[in-house]
């Protein structure tokens, strides 16, 4: 208890410590000019909904109550909005009948053990105020039901038989489609009451194979536009179209096109950019997607995102390493810096996506593991300390999840470097946080210029040997005082640093 003490009064000290420019230290001036002009949405995760129905049915000793991980974590770090996966054949495994303009609800399985998987997803959302976007990934070629009453189910009805050798595709049906869509989302807001369900996603990355051309992904969602408002719900969802990945920017400008009457907000993936890519790559292919999504009249979100050492689709070769925490938020930053009105990451947790996958289709992006024994067969797995144990790059996200909210401004901050970024954000009552990733071997000392912000900060900073441990925060043991309309800040190699303005 003694030693406790101290070390909290020692803590205490290291915060009240008021440090301003050193006059015998060159720092470079970096200017807040004008905004983006566009607000922050929100920073989000990809959090599909098989914690229940998957994780916990392969009997490899998972609990009911290993979900708290989820809950307490996502409570902590202070996500806004959550990226969630639904499969059409959850809620109807059959298709209810020939006419997609008369619904027999006594065929859909709203009751099925992948929706309460899914339930449990919404209530967390519903419980911390988020928003949840939810994207019907599309038709599975392949279907595994839990529910043994459709164990003879082995396709999803909608998926298209001519496409092969691939697990998924577009409905061949629009209208039957647009029934299937507009009966969830009705589902969810009306009957279970989720206001957290704001926003649809139709088709998880249709330009992949494609599982629809560009103008069969506008005609498709016309189609899906015309039932949500026969059915008195479009107004209560937003349409976020496009979904299209990385460099193939010509369906994300097909669809601003084509859907500028339809859509609210469009969005992109991306798994193109490491840490051999220069700021100017990154901010610009965003900036090409913000210029498409204006040209409509929209917003342009980052709909995912993780590096480029990818190995399929389940594995990035830098998962576990801390530089990753320092790529994900210079990333962050550029798409911030170009206009983009938020970001999602790829993904929350690692799981499996079937209850009879092998192991290397487990997912394995998240911003912690699984169960150790579950990596048994892996060279990581010596180095894995307990279950569910949280990765460097858990830390870095958080200290952005937990500061920057919706509704702040965006201020790019120009380092003058390639591979070091800085941005700046003005909340609604004024306060401002600044953001830097420097992601070289040298240090560097900054200056920020900025008149409106004045009193002092409290600097957190991601450093690899000061990480915390478990699911303690990064703290701040430093507190900066604003000298000359300056804040001065030592940017140490590879980290991210955060300064937030105080209330005095």
């Amino acid at each position: 208890m003694k030693n406790n003490m101290i070390s909290c009064f020692v803590g205490i000290l290291l915060l009240a410590i008021v440090v301003s420019c050193k006059e015998d230290k060159a720092y470079e001036n970096v200017f807040v000019g004008e905004p983006t002009g566009t607000k922050l949405e929100a920073l989000g995760a990809e959090l599909d909904p098989h914690f229940f129905s998957q994780n916990l049915t392969r009997n490899e000793g998972s609990k009911e109550s290993d979900w708290q991980y989820v809950v307490d974590r996502v409570k902590t770090i202070g996500l806004k909005k959550f990226r969630v996966m639904v499969l059409p054949q959850w809620y109807e495994p059959v298709n209810d009948n020939n006419n997609p303009n008369n619904t027999d609800r006594t065929k859909l399985t709203f009751d099925s053990p992948e929706m309460q998987s899914l339930y449990q997803v919404l209530d967390l959302a519903q419980a911390q105020n988020m928003d949840v976007c939810l994207v019907v990934w599309g038709c599975p070629v392949a279907v595994s039901l839990l529910d043994q009453n459709y164990a003879d189910v082995k396709t999803c009805f909608m998926a298209d038989p001519e496409k092969k050798g691939v697990w998924i595709t577009g409905p061949v049906d629009y209208e039957e489609w647009a029934e299937n869509f507009s009966m969830l989302v009705k589902h969810l807001i009306e009957d279970r009451k989720y206001t957290c369900v704001n926003e649809i996603t139709p088709m998880n990355e249709p330009d992949g194979g494609p599982l629809l051309t560009s103008p069969e992904y506008v005609k498709m969602a016309k189609v899906l536009d015309v039932r949500f408002k026969e059915d008195g719900i479009r107004e209560k969802v937003r349409f976020n179209l496009s979904d299209n990945t990385d460099t193939r920017t010509f369906y994300l400008a097909d669809c601003a096109n084509n859907l500028a009457d339809i859509a609210d907000v469009f969005n992109s993936h991306t798994y193109i950019f490491g840490y051999d890519t220069p700021n100017d790559s990154i901010f610009n292919w965003e900036k090409r997607n913000v210029t498409i999504a204006a040209r409509a009249g929209k917003k342009h979100l980052v709909g995912e995102f993780g590096s480029n050492q990818c190995v399929g689709a389940t594995r990035q070769k830098d998962i576990d390493l801390y530089a990753r925490g320092v790529l994900m938020t210079r990333l962050i930053l550029n798409f911030l810096n170009a206009g983009a009105a938020g970001v999602s990451y790829w993904s929350l947790i690692d799981q499996y996506y079937g209850k009879d996958a092998d192991y290397q289709q487990m997912q394995q992006l998240g911003l912690w593991k699984y169960m150790k024994e579950a990596y048994r067969t892996d060279t990581t797995y010596s180095r894995i300390g307990k279950d569910y144990e949280v990765r460097p790059q858990y830390y870095s996200y958080s200290l952005l999840t937990r500061s920057l909210k919706p509704g702040m401004e965006i201020f790019p901050l120009n380092l003058n470097d390639d591979f070091s970024i800085g941005s700046a954000f003005r909340d609604k009552e004024g306060k401002w946080t600044y953001v830097f990733a420097n992601a070289t071997g040298s240090s560097k000392s900054i200056a920020v210029n900025n008149h409106f912000a004045e009193g002092r900060f409290d600097i957190y900073r991601y450093e690899e040997n000061s990480l915390p441990e478990g699911d303690h925060m990064i703290r701040s043991q430093e507190r900066i005082a604003v000298g000359n309309e300056k804040l001065c800040v030592e940017l140490k190699p590879n980290t991210v640093v955060l300064c937030q303005q105080i209330s005095e």
